[in-house]
């Protein structure tokens, strides 16, 4: 659908992306207006990172044409692309992990023989403190949380000056505040004529800054609708092919609540370091029952991710008490608590969640790497491997050309739905899921939050650490609210609101 007297910044013609066994994008015809939010809705999988991977010049198109204010471009590296004015902050991030914020971001960019890193820190910190998205340009990459390096991601376009500004979940890891701050940079964008494509699964987002919403399915345009003559419930319809209510609420049955009374985690007075030796964690106080999901919320970096550290055996405490069914632990290894009966899905998949070379059903064993089923006279039996990662394949509905397809080349929630059947398919008594839905479609979200709630009324406690708030309402039964490494808040599911959670997350009040 063309807006009359519209101006074309970019026009897609047919393009067409393919990889072995798989068709990502089949004959896409796509247009950008000047001084539009287009958003790109799809399930994972769909083909939206792929698209824009060819718009921003990381991937050639096998077919088609792409148009810049109705010339014809060819894009061989992302350079060519950001030198025509558009940048994109990629959902798995494009960072140099063992090089600072500042390098990361001046990397590429024409720069003076002698060059100025003061006056260079200096215009980050100006434009993180513009944006509200600080982050210390010292630091290394490596020494980030996820949220940090969206942020620096962000700061990256931002610093770079795009015109086309492609936006890839980017208030994925953002409160509220802040992604009420972010919305209005963006609108201020479009004022002065900039031309944003935005991916995001939230439809309160999608409907409050959309002009216009393309669906993709399967690789293929299913519609381009303008905002105006659409609402979130045909949306959600047309992606999934299905009829359905708000992707956000669950049956009343699902949710009723299965606490028990024994102790699965009690922590008292928890201290802990972050890897440049400060403290991330002070006298962090936490019980979480069988049968119960507690929720945390906290804008990243924290303490979130040293406290699952803690939890899964990856960091040691240095101070206070860890009882696990009703076993005091001092020094627990990863291995320990694996064979203890903690289930994890990590932060960060890709980099802890899976082993990414790997076949998906040789995935499914990294947990389980000496379970005799596998064997056969001592020698691992691969044909067993591959018929039982085909199963769970089936069973988690996780889409890939054949099991022995390497996993690092799925979409985020295929990932996740292969982490998550590898971890559910342990017998468990603790299941520690951090952001498990970040950058999921309604379907693969669905079914990870059923899945979690399965596991909850089979009995298991669940640490569930997310900064989105609408799912911290809607899956906990009680909430911790962690600031500064420290626990500012706790309540019932029944106490709690998103504007009294958003304010402790920040900081701002008790």
């Amino acid at each position: 659908m063309e807006t009359s007297g519209a101006v074309n910044v970019l026009e897609l013609k047919g393009v067409s992306k393919f990889f072995p066994g798989v068709v990502a994008n089949d004959k896409v015809d796509f247009t950008l207006h000047q001084g539009e939010i287009h958003t790109i809705l799809g399930e994972n999988g769909a083909g939206k990172s792929t698209l824009m991977n060819v718009i921003s010049g990381l991937y050639p198109p096998d077919e088609g044409e792409i148009l810049l204010s109705g010339k014809k471009v060819y894009f061989s590296n992302p350079q060519q692309a950001f030198v025509s004015g558009i940048g994109m902050v990629h959902q798995h991030f494009m960072l140099v992990r063992n090089h600072t914020v500042a390098e990361n971001i001046i990397l590429g960019t024409p720069q003076p023989f002698r060059l100025n890193l003061k006056q260079v820190n200096q215009k980050i910190l100006d434009l993180g403190e513009k944006y509200g998205l600080s982050v210390d340009p010292s630091k290394k990459i490596q020494e980030l949380s996820i949220g940090e390096q969206q942020r620096v991601e962000i700061l990256k376009v931002l610093y770079r000056g795009a015109t086309i500004l492609i936006l890839d979940e980017p208030t994925a890891v953002l409160t509220p505040q802040e992604s009420e701050a972010l919305y209005k940079i963006i609108q201020n964008m479009v004022d002065e004529n900039h031309s944003i494509i935005f991916i995001s699964h939230k439809m309160k987002e999608v409907m409050s800054l959309s002009d216009r919403i393309t669906v993709l399915s399967r690789g293929k345009v299913l519609a381009t609708l303008d905002k105006g003559t659409t609402n979130a419930q045909e949306l959600a319809k047309i992606m999934m092919g299905q009829e359905g209510g708000d992707p956000r609420e669950l049956p009343q049955s699902q949710v009723v609540s299965q606490v028990r009374k024994e102790v699965v985690v009690k922590l008292e007075g928890i201290c802990a370091n972050d890897d440049r030796g400060h403290q991330a964690l002070k006298q962090i106080d936490m019980e979480i029952r069988a049968g119960q999901i507690v929720g945390l919320a906290g804008v990243s970096g924290n303490g979130q991710t040293q406290l699952s550290e803690v939890l899964s055996g990856m960091r040691p405490m240095t101070a206070g008490s860890y009882v696990y069914c009703g076993e005091a632990l001092k020094a627990p290894s990863v291995s320990d608590m694996i064979q203890r009966g903690l289930g994890y899905i990590p932060e960060d998949r890709k980099k802890y969640g899976i082993s990414k070379s790997l076949p998906i059903s040789y995935n499914f064993l990294l947990r389980d790497h000496k379970n005799s089923q596998f064997y056969s006279k001592g020698i691992l039996n691969t044909s067993k491997v591959h018929d039982y990662g085909r199963d769970k394949m089936q069973q988690f509905d996780i889409r890939a050309a054949s099991e022995k397809t390497s996993i690092g080349t799925l979409s985020g929630g295929n990932i996740q739905k292969a982490i998550l059947a590898r971890e559910s398919s342990r017998p468990l008594k603790f299941l520690l899921a951090s952001q498990p839905i970040r950058g999921l479609d309604i379907n693969a979200t669905a079914f990870i939050q059923e899945t979690i709630l399965q596991a909850k009324s089979e009995g298991l406690a669940v640490l569930l650490i997310t900064e989105d708030l609408d799912e911290l309402l809607l899956m906990s039964d009680h909430i911790y609210v962690i600031c500064g490494g420290e626990m500012v808040g706790s309540m019932s599911k029944q106490e709690a609101t998103i504007e009294q959670i958003g304010m402790m997350m920040t900081g701002m009040k008790k």
